[in-house]
């Protein structure tokens, strides 16, 4: 293993956000390390406890990036300490499984295969079509001296896992160990908890067995964006270069911030 993915002070024990935690202690391919306490990822902060709060106004936050969708957002609001971080809306629609289960529900019968499926595509055009939320949390990350910034969508695995699988590899951080920073949300992320949530919230006759895909994490689904990306650019360096516009200026500013 390239990472300890025992250390208690990877994951943050917050009540109302149980995948919260801190990209802090990867090594990067020249040897450093990135920092602890300055990158942070989570899932939705509505169910946020007194406590919760508590913990979150002691890391400091200068910046929360949300990548739901509006009506997201605006139907959970996030509930930050007062006076809080900066909190930039980053939509990213793909993230949201709503249109696909309305389309499930009402004209097909959705399986565990279309569901896996559906997901590794998701993935693709997070890697694909989805450049300009991306672009604008780096520029917010370069735009003021040593940010610390915690970026979130709902459940914290799918445009989160990806938001934060772009910042390791800007970082240096090797692809296997970004994987395995993604399958953490295995260890933290109960997928059962949400299926019945997700069948009553959009009145499906689908399975709990066909429903779980969406809910969980595969190594297949961030190798899926992985190889697109790989299809399209000569590396992942053009990749951040030409589609993020992080040149190779850019991507040594971010290592001499947030590498030791």
């Amino acid at each position: 293993m390239t990472m300890d993915t025992e250390q208690p002070v990877r994951r943050l024990a917050l009540q109302g956000t149980p995948n919260f935690r801190d990209l802090g202690g990867y090594a990067a391919a020249d040897g450093r390390r990135v920092k602890w306490g300055y990158l942070f990822r989570s899932g939705q902060l509505s169910d946020l406890q007194q406590d919760d709060q508590r913990q979150l106004a002691a890391l400091q936050l200068d910046l929360v990036c949300d990548f739901r969708r509006e009506e997201e957002q605006a139907n959970d609001p996030s509930q930050l300490p007062q006076p809080g971080p900066q909190v930039v809306s980053l939509p990213i629609s793909p993230g949201s499984s709503a249109s696909f289960f309305s389309e499930a529900a009402s004209h097909w019968q959705a399986d565990r295969e279309a569901m896996f499926d559906f997901m590794r595509d998701i993935n693709r055009d997070f890697a694909l079509m989805q450049s300009q939320a991306y672009r604008q949390m780096f520029e917010l990350l370069l735009g003021a001296d040593d940010v610390r910034m915690l970026f979130h969508c709902a459940a914290g695995k799918d445009r989160t896992g990806f938001a934060a699988a772009l910042i390791l590899l800007a970082l240096g951080v090797p692809q296997e160990t970004v994987l395995e920073d993604y399958m953490l949300t295995a260890k933290y992320f109960d997928p059962a908890i949400e299926v019945a949530r997700l069948q009553q919230k959009y009145g499906m006759d689908i399975e709990a067995e066909a429903l779980l895909p969406v809910l969980e994490v595969h190594p297949q689904y961030l190798q899926a964006a992985l190889d697109a990306i790989a299809a399209e650019f000569t590396s992942v360096d053009d990749y951040l270069d030409q589609y993020l516009l992080l040149d190779g200026e850019r991507r040594e500013f971010l290592q001499q911030r947030y590498l030791e």
